[in-house]
This record gives structure tokens, C-alpha cells and sequence, in this order.
């Protein structure tokens, strides 16, 4: 958890200058979400953590999303009524600058013009293109919440997140207006079922992939 704190201070502080460093003296980006959360953690052959995660559930604070965007009700689907829904907020993406490689890369991984062609291209080539990034963390996520009985994700992300992930067919919904939380975002919501749909339909090698169990030794920690 120290190293995962430790990434998330250096992409913060050094590299998106959301956050200052003479706040955080022990380097570590730390919030009372975090005892609230089930923490994802991509490790390389160095043991070091590279990228991390989060999903939020509910618990003693209201999600994030409720607190920025308090019309936002999230008890319920705005889209469906449904009558009480599992849900998780996710937030704290952060991929280490060492796998950011090409020279146009975002803080996640940006498509480059060639990238057009995978909406179309096959399973492989999209995984070729995109598994190394911010996608293994995704499938972590998206088999605790299959375990945890999860089915809508919220949350707080930028446009140029949120068309990454639809372009690969993580298809969320724009659920309000544009707030200032580590820089603009908006409040988008995403039911697991049809993204599971979605991915399934359009990669379906990328769907065998997500459903890929990891080594017994999990990366996932609560």
C-alpha cells in the first residue's frame, strides 16, 4: 500500500501538478477513501508498482461523485429505476510515466493516428496496442466486482479517459456537468452488463482476456 501511495504522490505532485508537494511530506497521496476501497496494483518483474487503481464502495462516506455532484442519485439507476443497484465509484488511475513510452502518451495512454483502426482491427491487435496500459488494472477491477456482485460503476473522469475507454468498448454514460475534482472531469456511470455486452460483441478476444484468471497470487488488495 506504501507503494501505491508513493505512485500516486509522484504522478499527482510531479507530473499533473494536482497536488503540492510541501503538503505531503512523507510522499504519499493518502484520503480517508482509501480503508473505504478495494486497491488494484500492476507489478513489474522488479516487483515495483507501476499502475494502481481503486473502486470505492459504499461505506462510512458517501462516494466521492455524491459529494462533487450532490443531484446525482446514486441509488438507484437514473436510466432504468431499478430499484436498489450494487454500485462502486471508481477513481485514482495512475500509470507510472516509465510505461508511458510513445511520445504523444497520456497520462493513460493516448491513441495515436494508427490506433484508428483498432475499433475495427482484431482482438489481438488490440490487445497488442493496448493490454500493456491501463487494461490489466481494468480486468482486475472488472472480476472483484463480478465476485463483489457489482453491476454499475461510477465515475469522475476526463473526456480524453472517457473516449480511451469507449473507443475499446468501455462504454460509460455523461450522468451531469463538468467539476473541478485533480482538474475538469464529469460524472459518468457505466453498468457492467453492458459494457460485458459491448466488449463482447466488438473484441471478443479482448472479452476472453478479461475473463482470463490471474496466478494465485492476486495483485488485488483490500
Amino acid at each position: 500500500m506504501d507503494a501505491i501511495f508513493h505512485l500516486r504522490y509522484q504522478v499527482y505532485a510531479h507530473e499533473c501538478g494536482f497536488i503540492n508537494p510541501a503538503d505531503y511530506v512523507d510522499q504519499r497521496e493518502v484520503d480517508k477513501y482509501d480503508a473505504q476501497s478495494v486497491h488494484f496494483a500492476a507489478i513489474n518483474q522488479d516487483d515495483d508498482v507501476v499502475g494502481t487503481m481503486r473502486i470505492i464502495l459504499p461505506g462510512e462516506y458517501p462516494l466521492p461523485i455524491q459529494t462533487h455532484c450532490p443531484d446525482i442519485q446514486i441509488d438507484q439507476d437514473p436510466r432504468e429505476q431499478l430499484p436498489q443497484i450494487q454500485f462502486g465509484e471508481i477513481s485514482r488511475l495512475v500509470i507510472s510515466k516509465h510505461l508511458r513510452r510513445r511520445k504523444n502518451d497520456g497520462q493513460y495512454y493516448e491513441p495515436q493516428i494508427e490506433d484508428k483502426e483498432v475499433e475495427n482491427a482484431s482482438g489481438e491487435k488490440f490487445l497488442r496496442r493496448s493490454k500493456p496500459m491501463a487494461f490489466g488494472l481494468y480486468r482486475e477491477m472488472y472480476q472483484e466486482s463480478k465476485r463483489l456482485g457489482i453491476t454499475h460503476w461510477y465515475t469522475l473522469m476526463e473526456k480524453s479517459l472517457w473516449l480511451l475507454l469507449r473507443i475499446h468498448g468501455f462504454t460509460f454514460e455523461c450522468i451531469g456537468e463538468t467539476v473541478d475534482v485533480y482538474g475538469p472531469v464529469n460524472p459518468y456511470i457505466g453498468k457492467v452488463e453492458s459494457i460485458e455486452l459491448e466488449i463482447q460483441r466488438k473484441f471478443p478476444q479482448f472479452y476472453e482476456y478479461l475473463l482470463q484468471e490471474q496466478d494465485a497470487e492476486r495483485d488485488t488488495i483490500i
